[in-house]
């Protein structure tokens, strides 16, 4: 009896503790990263360079801070069943206004800033706008965006200047300086911010009514809206929301480089929503969540600081980067094959 109660006791403990942490989606996207890591870490001894050191970590989380806040709007449009193509133009053009609001405009810093949000902003809602009101498809209302986005970066870049010449906006300021390079203690400032905005939406997806309506509109926005949800007041709040996260990517961007620059977050264009899918958010809607998004992003760049170290093409870089979205998307319309046939 006594056996019989230990073995028992043992099973509950396993059921209600280790087994949701085993079968969770980011448990395995876990397992994945610790196996590039070593796989990297064997392959890089074995041509006597080391990949694994102990300031590997910390660049790895600085390097994905500008994607990060792309992750996050894409990750959480996703999650309610639509898309975002011009995050990196917006936010490319966010850098540019905040440049030009302190070099040309001689407007404080923290003016810049709030102008370069807002103006992201509203072309977040001329998205929303197009999409709810208009009933464009995403994809095509936010490629005509990323053009749009992409002319008026140009355009500003002139403004003040004395020239119709489009040229990077070189900036020298202190505060931006700090945002963009600067650290509190060993940690930099940006690693912060973005692990402070990834628990926020985390929280916001998982434990508010918010994020459970996101998830419903994902899975079935016809449902949600017999359910009482206003589902186009929800996105085009989600609109906004990813173009002014593309804006604070620009004012970061802005602040590395010391210039707003014409090619800002171009290398960004897709490895937000690649992040994102390659993180467990299914490109249907639904279903992900942040952790599984931040854990995407970690992959990703491993891999792509991973092949460098080792000596790797970055042409062919890029080629199995998109080998990785594949796998991912093929990866999520085969569980929802099956989910639809269960």
């Amino acid at each position: 009896m006594i056996k019989e109660a230990e073995t028992l006791r043992k099973e509950s403990f396993y059921r209600k503790y280790i087994r949701p942490i085993i079968t969770h989606k980011v448990f395995s996207l876990v397992i994945i990263l610790l196996a590039l890591v070593v796989l990297f870490s064997i392959w890089s001894a074995a041509q006597g360079k080391q990949f694994f050191k102990a300031s590997t970590l910390r660049n790895t989380l600085n390097s994905i801070v500008l994607t990060s806040f792309l992750t996050i709007g894409a990750g959480m449009l996703l999650i309610a069943g639509d898309m975002d193509l011009s995050q990196a133009a917006v936010g490319a053009f966010g850098g540019i206004v905040l440049a030009a609001s302190i070099v040309y405009w001689k407007l404080p810093w923290f003016v810049g800033i709030i102008i370069c949000l807002l103006l992201c902003g509203v072309l977040g809602a001329i998205n929303a706008i197009m999409v709810t009101r208009y009933r464009f498809p995403s994809f095509i209302a936010t490629l005509a965006m990323m053009s749009m986005a992409k002319g008026l970066m140009y355009i500003f870049s002139t403004i003040g200047k004395g020239s119709d010449v489009a040229s990077n906006i070189a900036v020298n300021n202190p505060y931006l300086n700090f945002i963009g390079k600067g650290t509190i203690g060993p940690v930099p400032f940006g690693i912060i911010v973005m692990l402070v905005f990834f628990l926020v939406y985390g929280i916001l997806l998982t434990k508010t009514k918010i994020g459970l309506k996101i998830m419903l509109m994902g899975g079935n926005k016809a449902a949600a809206n017999l359910a009482g949800i206003n589902s186009k007041k929800i996105l085009f709040a989600l609109f906004v929301n990813a173009s002014v996260l593309a804006g604070v990517a620009g004012i970061f961007s802005t602040g590395r480089l010391g210039q707003g620059s014409l090619l800002a977050l171009q290398t960004n264009q897709f490895s937000g929503l690649t992040a994102a899918i390659l993180g467990g958010i299914s490109f249907g809607g639904g279903s992900g969540g942040m952790g599984g998004a931040f854990v995407g992003l970690l992959i990703l760049n491993t891999f792509q600081i991973g092949m460098g170290v080792v000596g790797v093409n970055p042409y062919w870089v890029n080629v199995f980067s998109g080998v990785i979205l594949l796998i991912a998307l093929a990866t999520d319309f085969i569980s929802r094959r099956r989910l639809r046939s269960v």
